[in-house]
This record gives structure tokens, sequence and C-alpha cells, in this order.
């Protein structure tokens, strides 16, 4: 659950997402003409794109002609090139005679632009309501970067998405593949599910991969996405760290999760305090250390020392006794691995996880000094994250070779505090058991007897889950041996990021069950 948003010094960067009708005012005949020009993609120039600590953000808006004839827009704001958050728009003006150009948004501020055709370039300003005014200046955008923002699958002729089932494809990855109907479902079902992706019921979702009995029965990409591209997977990298931890402690038969975390920080003791000398390495692996902390600080990412920023906060609790959000303690584990192995994580993790996997393309975001962000960068395609899935799904082994302890598997994605009433943690794992409360409160509109099958199987399994910000997740259900792989770009939206969860607690979980009946 990576708040890197938190970041954004400037609201006006995280505007919540609608599409919206540009109204043109005076517009008639053939001086509509320079309006029509318009049409297109529009992206914000480097010099006028806006810098922050986590990247670049870039402003996109894209002006088309509906059915009917008249403007619509779609506005977008795009961290490092990827989507971010929609830009929500009320109005939009047009000059005829000058081409002067004029959006309102629905919190009051204001794009005033010009669009000189000679150079295809829209030269403006935002104007906001306290007076502040940024620079920005549009230029046109390829349709390829089009269809990624706007489009979750191309539309026919008519603007309708035609979606027909199809076995997901058998590649030399070590992923065996099967058609759905070979898990005793219909495909007419998960059509319901794609539908209901397309219209973004479930957030923005750019991948969808469900494996069933350990085939692969369900493969869908979106917004341009495919299976070979890499995906940023945020706070799901906290997982996998923790898979890797488990290899490296195996490894030392008198190191284990009560040693005090400062043994393996030995050139940083003089940090140590009375209260600190109390955290040991199972507190920073729940989440329970005790530091005060806020999430991804400003000053962390600008120290040349994450370890020392890190063990230097001051304790809020005492060590163990209670749960508390800290990327701080992942990249903590990090360090561990490093101490045991003598090599960072991302070294560590293509030896004795990715090439065991056949991972062979992946990228993990590092500090200027070389530590490995633990927390929250590492980019991985969605198969992979399905093979991550089906390793902890079948105890640690990979077609029969062991390659996380399976005593670590059990013991790391067990409840062993609880984040809240809705989730219980493991050693960097997230828990949902039938004792843990739904957060969605409008229930599905569903037949009686779909009722009951939905309670029951509600109420029979439970769920280990990688979480991480914008949609990313791998949900894992030993009991009924299911996999199921969702990435997206919902940043602006928190209960987004955790859609896939009732949608495979109402629309997955049921479907198969329903197989048993």
């Amino acid at each position: 659950m990576n708040v890197e948003v938190h970041m954004m010094n400037r609201t006006k960067l995280i505007l919540s997402a609608i599409i919206i009708k540009l109204l043109i005012s005076n517009c008639s005949g053939n001086n509509c003409e320079p309006i029509t020009e318009i049409e297109g993609l529009w992206i914000s120039t480097p010099e006028t794109s806006t810098e922050f600590l986590s990247g670049t953000h870039k402003t996109v808006f894209r002006i088309k002609k509906d059915l009917n004839g008249n403007l619509q827009a779609q506005g977008a704001f795009l961290m490092n090139g990827e989507y971010f958050s929609e830009w929500k728009l009320v109005n939009l003006e047009c000059d005829k005679l000058t081409g002067r150009i004029t959006i309102l948004d629905s919190e009051g501020d204001s794009y005033r632009g010009y669009w000189d055709k000679s150079i295809n370039m829209i030269t403006g300003a935002v104007y906001l309501k306290d007076n502040e005014t940024d620079s920005l200046n549009m230029v046109r955008a390829d349709k390829e970067l089009e269809i990624a923002l706007f489009y979750p699958r191309i539309p026919d002729a008519n603007g309708n998405i035609q979606y027909s089932y199809k076995t997901p494809e058998q590649l030399d990855d070590g992923i065996q593949t099967g058609s759905i109907g070979s898990a005793g479902v219909d495909s007419s079902f998960i059509l319901n599910v794609i539908k209901k992706i397309i219209n973004q019921k479930y957030g923005r979702m750019e991948s969808f991969l469900i494996i069933k009995d350990n085939k692969l029965v369900v493969e869908e990409y979106f917004y341009g996405y495919i299976q070979e591209r890499l995906h940023k997977i945020h706070s799901c990298t906290k997982s996998i760290t923790s898979l890797l931890l488990g290899i490296a402690l195996d490894h030392y038969e008198n190191i284990g999760l009560d040693q005090p975390i400062f043994d393996f920080f030995p050139e940083y003791d003089s940090m140590k305090t009375e209260e600190k000398k109390q955290i040991k390495l199972k507190h920073v692996a729940t989440m329970t250390a005790g530091f005060h902390w806020d999430e991804y600080p400003k000053e962390m990412w600008e120290t040349d020392d994450w370890f020392h920023y890190i063990l230097s906060r001051p304790m809020e609790m005492n060590a163990g006794s209670q749960f508390r959000y800290n990327s701080g303690c992942s990249i903590l584990l990090g360090g561990v691995i490093n101490y045991l192995e003598g090599k960072h994580a991302h070294v560590f993790a293509e030896d004795v996880l990715f090439n065991p996997l056949g991972i062979s393309e992946f990228s993990w975001d590092t500090h200027k000094n070389g530590i490995p962000q633990c927390g929250g960068g590492l980019h991985l395609r969605p198969r992979d994250m399905a093979k991550i899935g089906l390793l902890v799904l079948n105890e640690g082994k990979w077609h029969g070779r062991t390659i996380i302890p399976e005593e670590w598997i059990q013991e790391s994605t067990q409840p062993h505090v609880s984040e809240s009433e809705y989730f219980n943690y493991g050693y960097q794992w997230w828990h949902r058991s039938k004792e843990n409360k739904k957060w969605w409160s409008e229930p599905r509109n569903i037949q009686y007897w779909w009722k009951k099958l939905l309670a029951k199987s509600e109420e029979e399994h439970d769920m280990v889950v990688a979480i991480g910000w914008g949609g990313q997740l791998i949900i894992v259900v030993k009991d009924m041996n299911l996999v199921v792989i969702t990435t997206g770009s919902d940043y602006d939206n928190d209960d987004a990021t955790l859609s896939a969860i009732p949608m495979v607690v109402e629309e997955i979980v049921p479907l198969f069950a329903k197989t048993k009946l």
C-alpha cells in the first residue's frame, strides 16, 4: 500500500477521474474549422512539465468528436510516462477568431492558452484559485499513447468493445496453461467479469490473470499493455523481499527472527537506545518496530544513507506493541539480506529466486548508493508475478524443487499482528480470513441461490495477499488452489487500489466454488 502520492505538494496533479464534455461557444459553419483541427491528443512539453522527487509529471488531454459530432475530451496526468490519474475538467470555451482556449476544472481553476496553427502548439498556463500560475504548453502526442491512456481495448467502428475468451498462450516459461473450461467453468461467466473490468468496476486494471489448479486459465491485458511488458509492482516488492529473507535465514542455524535488529547493522550502534535495543528482526518483518514514521518522507529520499535515516527515527511505541505501516522496515530487511549474504537483495534475488523461476526480465530501483528499494521498487511481468503466487501456493516449491523453505512460507504468510479489522499481517504478507470484515459496502445484485453460495464461499476461504500501490496484487487462496494477479494504475484512488479483493471474494471464488457443488 504505497503512499508516494503524499509527496505531491501540488494537489493539482492528483485530481479525480471522469470523462468531460468540452462546450464550444459561438461556433458555427466554417468558423468551426480551427476547433476541428485541434482534435487529437496533446501532451505538455518537457520544459513545462512538473518535476518531483519521484519523477516527472506530464499533463495530457484528448479532444475528439462523439457520434453526434460534439467535441469531447479526457484529461490525464502521467508519472514518468505512465498513467497516473485523470484530470477532471468541466467546460471549454474557444474563441473562433483568435484561437484562444479556456478550460475550467471542477475545483474552479482554469487553463488558458492559444492554439498556434503554424507551429501546432497550444501555449498557455494553469491559473489556480490562489492566484498561482504555472506555464503549461501542449504539443501533439502519438496515437499509441492515446490507446494506452484511454482505451481498455480498441473499440469497433460503432465504439463497442468486443471480447471473447481465449485460452492463454503456452510459452516456454515454466507456466502451464489450460482453458477455463478445463477448470469446470463456462467461459461466459468470465465474460461478465471482463466486461466489468473494461467498465472500470474494479478500477483501472491493466492486467488480470487467474491460475487454477496450477494452470493459467485467464490472461488478459488492457490499455495497451502486453505480455512482455514490465510493470512496477510497488509494495508487492515487500512480500518478495520476505521470500528472500526466508532463503537467507535458512543458511544460518544460529540466526533467527528473535535477533536484535542492530546486530545486522553494527556500524549504527551509536543510534541504539534502551528502547531501540528491544527491536528484533521479527518486529521489523511485521512492521511493529515502533518507529515514528511518515511514509516515504522527503528527507529520506535526499539522504545518502537510507539505513541511517530509518534507524535514527525516534520511537513512537514499544517494539512489538502495534502495527504501523512502514516501508522503512522493508528497506531494513534488504539490509539484513546484504549483511547475511554479502550482496544486495536485488542481486541475491536474481541468483536464488528469479533464475530458478525462469524470470529473465526484471528491474529493481536502487538508491544512489546502490541500496535496492525493497519497499516498492521492483518491476516484473504479470506472468512472473504469477510465478511468485504459485511458489506461495505450493509451499515454496517450483516444479518439485524447493526454492523457499516450506516452514518459511507457512510462517511468513500466517497472521502475526492485526493491521485493522480488514486485514492481518504476517512477515511482509497480508492475510484476510473469515474473521476480517468487508470494507466495500454495496453487495452485488444477485439471486438468492447465488447469495447462499457466496455466503458459503466468503466464510471458508482465507487469502494470502501481496499488495502494491495502484492495484498491484498477488492473491493466493490456498484451499481453492487459486492464484489471481492484477496490475493497474489507480494511484489517485486508495479504494480502487484494493478493488481486486472484493472482485475475488464476490466474483472469482464463487465462480470456481460453484463447480464443486
